[in-house]
């Protein structure tokens, strides 16, 4: 039989939830990159430096028009759209956790284990001495509420009057023993109250005599406190049993099936984080264990999870004393709506900016890669040929061209040499790229990678495969 072409399945799905030998069907792995609508593959973008301030992680949020970061060693800074920024430090955020904000209409507040802060003016200041320290701050219908830590209390400050509270001003929820670690109030004016066993939607009472009222309660709770994210009209966590889910009403749906055993096999869940990210024309999510081990043996998984397709997608840093993959440099991430979109991250003392036109992070190496399953559907062959259709000729001429590198794995015996290819500078749109033969056997494994900066869209990938004869 003559040898023939067929498709490279690079728009299957990223599958975790089997060993990887045992893979036939999906991708291995997609780093830096995620499957489009047209089931080719993207690279995601690099990072730019926006802003320098400081050392310490840094936690992101907006208010009347500035930027506003908020860093672990307790300093908080305005970011003006120039990336200048001013230290509004008056009294220093305490309490070691991570910062979770909200905006009153007339100041900001913000928590992180310590007593809570507001900023007015030009500098923060505790909210009231008769506020509880707490992790979650929020705002809802005139009611600034506090959770109080390894309690099942919440607190709430006088309608319209934040800087007083009542000691009887609280209420509890009770639908399990469990203690609260997350608050989140939701665009639908709903307050969810979160325990590692439970989580419980309070709302507002326009008259009667308590303000607020337990509509429902779950026997499901939030394992890691600050994955809690809204997204598609839902609320989306990292629940008791390791599982990525989708609350909304009283019922909560799975969504992290195909990266189960990768989630089971993470025991340090410490100060994980999910945020909103709408980048590239995708709705994400994105995910971060930042002291889970990576398949390289470092530490940092990060994730991407398409909420529209429920794909998911993996995006790593550099570790250049290593030369491995490692923890993706950021530590938040917000868009500035009031800045016209765009979409920052909070890194170690500075900000970045998220930026499509640059493919490094911060100068340094941002690795797209992607590997296939052990592809068996063509019987005992060898691969005459492999071709890929992709952006070429994205940068400019004058500089190094940017290279292209495949390899193959058959019969899991290892992956042979990389082969490289051109990507071409400015004025070269040839799309196709071939990379000649590869050895034979009854499964082959492909895996690419892009090192180089430059965009990249893979929107195809085919092998040219002859039979072996019997």
């Amino acid at each position: 039989m003559p040898a023939q072409w067929h498709d490279v399945p690079i728009g299957e799905k990223l599958f975790l939830n089997i060993k990887e030998d045992a893979l036939t069907v999906a991708n291995a792995a997609i780093e830096n990159a995620f499957v489009n609508e047209a089931d080719g593959q993207t690279r995601f973008p690099g990072l730019t430096e926006f802003s320098v301030f400081g050392e310490g992680r840094v936690y992101l949020w907006d208010w009347k028009g500035d930027m506003i970061a908020a860093t672990d060693h307790g300093r908080i800074y305005k970011i003006d759209k120039s990336g200048n920024s001013t230290d509004v430090t008056g009294v220093p955020l305490s309490g070691g956790q991570r910062v979770v904000f909200d905006k009153t209409d007339d100041e900001l507040l913000l928590a992180a284990g310590g007593p809570i802060l507001r900023l007015a003016n030009d500098s923060t200041e505790v909210l009231s001495e008769d506020a509880p320290n707490s992790t979650h701050v929020g705002y809802i219908d005139g009611y600034v509420l506090a959770i109080e830590p390894r309690s099942g209390r919440f607190f709430h400050a006088s309608p319209g009057l934040f800087r007083s509270w009542a000691p009887l001003d609280l209420f509890t929820a009770e639908g399990k023993p469990d203690h609260l670690n997350a608050m989140m109030i939701t665009p639908f004016r709903e307050v969810l109250l979160c325990g590692i066993d439970s989580v419980e939607q309070f709302e507002t009472l326009a008259s009667g005599t308590t303000p607020f009222f337990r509509r429902w309660a779950t026997g499901e709770g939030v394992l890691a406190p600050y994955t809690l994210v809204n997204a598609d009209n839902g609320a989306w966590t990292i629940n008791g049993d390791r599982e990525w889910v989708r609350f909304s009403g009283q019922t909560s749906h799975p969504a992290s099936d195909d990266v189960s055993m990768n989630f089971e096999q993470i025991t340090d869940w410490q100060d994980a984080w999910a945020v909103k990210l709408h980048a590239e024309g995708q709705k994400f999510i994105l995910l971060q264990i930042p002291y889970a081990a990576t398949p390289y043996g470092g530490k940092g998984l990060t994730f991407l999870f398409d909420y529209r397709s429920g794909r998911w997608s993996s995006l790593y840093g550099w570790d250049n004393d290593l030369k491995i993959p490692g923890r993706w440099p950021g530590w938040s991430a917000h868009n500035m709506r009031e800045w016209g979109g765009e979409n920052f991250v909070g890194g170690e003392g500075r900000i970045y900016k998220l930026d499509r036109t640059n493919n490094t992070n911060d100068g340094v190496v941002q690795r797209m890669m992607g590997r296939t399953a052990h592809l068996d559907m063509w019987g005992e062959s060898s691969i005459d040929n492999v071709q890929m259709r992709l952006l070429r000729g994205a940068v400019a001429q004058g500089v190094t061209a940017p290279k292209i590198q495949l390899r193959c794995n058959h019969d899991n015996r290892g992956f042979g040499n990389w082969i490289t290819k051109s990507l071409g500078t400015a004025g070269e749109r040839d799309m196709t790229i071939r990379f000649g033969a590869f050895a034979s056997g009854h499964t082959h494994q492909f895996e690419y990678r892009v090192t180089d900066d430059c965009p990249v869209e893979l929107a195809s990938m085919s092998a040219q495969v002859s039979p072996m004869e019997n």
